[in-house]
């Protein structure tokens, strides 16, 4: 059975409203209770749903990156290696992920692409190919 928030609050004795603010690292909560709430989900062993998180915070944490159709392009080319590796730390650091694609065609990118926003799946958008 999976851990739960409440199962976090009751261990660690604060509400549940609390542990998903240290989730958050909200500023209105101290050190102390930070530190509980932390040692309690270590002790759980709990890992926040991100999905349930998506869904409260509007917010996906993910960053589409959109690659050139042929796979030549991007391994023979010093551009790309140099700046997915920039990419990725830059995301890495902020706790987004990267969700890439690509297409054989034109209109296998576009409808990726247009797959990932209209369906809420990304943040934001990064193009390293013109379309």
């Amino acid at each position: 059975m999976a851990v739960t928030i409440k199962d976090v609050a009751k261990l660690a004795n604060v509400a549940p409203s609390t542990v998903s603010r240290v989730i958050a690292d909200s500023p209105r909560i101290s050190e102390a209770t930070k530190r509980k709430v932390n040692e309690a989900m270590g002790k759980l062993g709990y890992h926040p749903n991100l999905n349930a998180r998506s869904l409260a915070s509007q917010s996906t944490q993910t960053i589409g990156l959109v690659m050139p159709s042929s796979g030549d392009v991007v391994f023979q080319n010093p551009f790309f290696p140099t700046v997915l590796q920039g990419i990725s730390e830059g995301a890495h650091e902020k706790k987004y992920a990267l969700h890439m694609t690509t297409g054989k065609s034109e209109k296998e990118t576009l409808e990726a692409v247009v797959d990932m926003v209209q369906g809420k799946r990304v943040d934001g958008m990064i193009l390293l190919k013109s379309m």
